[in-house]
Parts: C-alpha cells; sequence; structure tokens
C-alpha cells in the first residue's frame, strides 16, 4: 500500500490553491446544513495579499495519486497558531489523520514563533482526535442559523400595516439612546468609537479557557483590515448604538459578494454599564435590516453566527429573533513541546 505523502500547496499556483481549497470545504461542511466555506475568490485574495501577522500555509495529503486529506496553518507573530485538518471521509479511521497531524506539528515547531497552538471541531471525533494529541478543550460555542428570507419578510409583515417605517431600529421605545447604521466602511466622524468598542469586545469576548492575546486596534488597523475585506469580497454591515454622543454598543455583519447564501453575523457588543435596556435587540434588528440593500444578499439563505454555550442572556436574544443551533463548535488548545 502506497503511504501517506504530505505537501505544501503552492499559493501562487491558483489552479493548486482551488483544488484544496475545495478539498477542505468538503472535509469542513460534510453532513451539515448552512455552513459557510470562503469563496474562490476570497481565498484568491487572501493568499495573494497576506496579514502582516500571519502566515498562511495549504497542505495536502495523497495516498498514491489519491487525494486524501488536507490542512491549514496559520501561524501567528502574535499569538496562537490557528490549524484546521480533514481527511475524507471515505479514508478516516486509517490513521492518516495522526500522519497529518503529526507533519502539521513538525512544521509549527520548525518555523513558529509561539508553541501555542488552538483547533476547532464540530463532532466528537474530531473532539476525541484533538485530545488524543493533547489539546484539552478551551470553550465551546453553539453555531446558530437564523433563515434569512423568512425573518425579513415577518419583519416587513410585523409593520406594514402600523404606518411605522421599516427602518426603524428600535423595537421598544426608548428615547435615551439612538442607533447610527451604515454598509461599508465605516465614517470619520464614527472611527475612533468604533476602534474603542472593538478594542472593548476584544477585552470582553468569551474565551473560557482558551488563551487569547486581546489586539487593540487604532483607527489605522480598521481601516487596514476594512480594506483587506473589500478586497477578499466581504462587505461590511454596521450599527452603532448612542447614549447621547458616548457609543455604548455595536453589531456587524458581513456578506461575501462572491458566495451570500451564508451572511455571517459577527460580533455583537453592549457595554455593560447600559445592558438589560434592549439596546442589543434593536443593534440586531437595525443591522439585519440593512441587508436588503446588499445587493447579494437576494440569493442568501442563512445568517450564522457563534455564541458561546454559556452566554445565555445572547442565547436567549438570538433564540427570540428566530436562529435556531445547527450544531456546536468545540476550540481547543495545546502548547507544543520541542
Amino acid at each position: 500500500m502506497s503511504e501517506i505523502r504530505i505537501t505544501r500547496v503552492d499559493p501562487t499556483d491558483e489552479t493548486a490553491l482551488l483544488e484544496w481549497n475545495d478539498l477542505m470545504r468538503l472535509g469542513y461542511t460534510e453532513s451539515r446544513t448552512g455552513v459557510w466555506w470562503r469563496s474562490a475568490e476570497t481565498t484568491l485574495a487572501q493568499f495573494a495579499r497576506p496579514r502582516a501577522d500571519r502566515r498562511d500555509i495549504p497542505l495536502i495529503a495523497c495516498l498514491g495519486e489519491t487525494v486524501i486529506g488536507g490542512a491549514e496553518i496559520n501561524l501567528s507573530t502574535e499569538a496562537a497558531n490557528n490549524i484546521e485538518l480533514t481527511v475524507l471521509p471515505a479514508h478516516r479511521r486509517r490513521r492518516f489523520g495522526t500522519s497529518l497531524a503529526e507533519a502539521v506539528e513538525d512544521l509549527i515547531r520548525a518555523e513558529a514563533t509561539s508553541p501555542l497552538v488552538q483547533t476547532e471541531t464540530y463532532t466528537r471525533a474530531g473532539t476525541a482526535f484533538a485530545e488524543s494529541r493533547g489539546m484539552t478543550v478551551g470553550i465551546e460555542e453553539h453555531r446558530l442559523l437564523l433563515d434569512l428570507p423568512s425573518y425579513l419578510q415577518a419583519d416587513a409583515d410585523r409593520y406594514k400595516d402600523s404606518g411605522a417605517s421599516t427602518t426603524v431600529p428600535v423595537i421598544r421605545d426608548d428615547p435615551d439612546f439612538s442607533i447610527t447604521s451604515w454598509i461599508g466602511p465605516c465614517d470619520e466622524e464614527n472611527l475612533d468609537s468604533w476602534a474603542r468598542l472593538r478594542a472593548q469586545m476584544d477585552e470582553d469576548v468569551p474565551a473560557g479557557d482558551l488563551t487569547r492575546v486581546a489586539k487593540h486596534a487604532d483607527a489605522k488597523a480598521i481601516r487596514c483590515h476594512e480594506q483587506r475585506m473589500a478586497e477578499q469580497g466581504w462587505v461590511l454591515v454596521s450599527s452603532m448604538a448612542h447614549v447621547e454622543d458616548l457609543a455604548i454598543g455595536y453589531t456587524e455583519i458581513m456578506v461575501c459578494a462572491h458566495d451570500p447564501e451564508i451572511v455571517i453575523q459577527e460580533d455583537t457588543l453592549v457595554d455593560r454599564a447600559h445592558r438589560g435596556r434592549g439596546i442589543g435587540r434593536a443593534l440586531k434588528v437595525a443591522n439585519l435590516r440593512q441587508l436588503p440593500a446588499v445587493p447579494a444578499t437576494a440569493s442568501a439563505k442563512w445568517v450564522q453566527t457563534h455564541t458561546a454555550t454559556d452566554n445565555e442572556p445572547m442565547l436567549a436574544l438570538n433564540h427570540d429573533l428566530g436562529f435556531v443551533v445547527a450544531d456546536t463548535m468545540t476550540a481547543l488548545e495545546s502548547r507544543l513541546g520541542c
């Protein structure tokens, strides 16, 4: 029997890179509903213009001439090294995953500046395999899906007979806060507040037992992020809450213009001093109401989001909006010895 052969994919070889991306998609999305995976266009842009603080390495595993699996390694200069590993279903339970994991670990030892490794899995088998490699569970998050066409229709029906505009962001009256919404880059007037809230989110985001390095992005870093997302085909949809002149919360949705079937609900934050007033709900509703203005969402089916399994207030809000649990993500980490 041929031995497994693991090689790097040349990121300048577009054909090979896209074949690798399709392989990773197959392993990641198998037997799951409404799962986002990056588009071909996003993949090419990601590897053509890598981030300054990360290096992405694609690996492919073959048995003879047959492709059986692959991996993606994100080496970081400031935080944990992230890995994604898959073996195609027909080739599982034959220790090919072990061979692939060993190759990934050897590469990280040789080339990474940090021994910290993190990964995510959506199956019990994946968790058991990671634990067999010495990794420990750091946090679990539910992956939730919202049927977007049904939600938008129900939201429109809720208001069409009341005389109220469907762009009104606040569900319950509260004259003490307001919502500002926009599509695309943040305007200069709100940029400093946006950066401050993003920094607060880095501090507040539930991390469980995972090691997290808070990266407090300034206005310049926000602009670099916006440019990078635009290059990869992402449309940013954002809303911010204010009490008088003070920004006290935000939410963000990402729409991939190349593959908009699944819309990504990113962060939602409300300052602790202002929670319990319906501001989180107002932010999410305002932002969802912007989506019809993004042409790509005409073919969108789902909004996907992740929420820590013990974050009861956010789970309750998402459930009330119509999100349902699709599956559960387990994040694990370890420190590789030399």
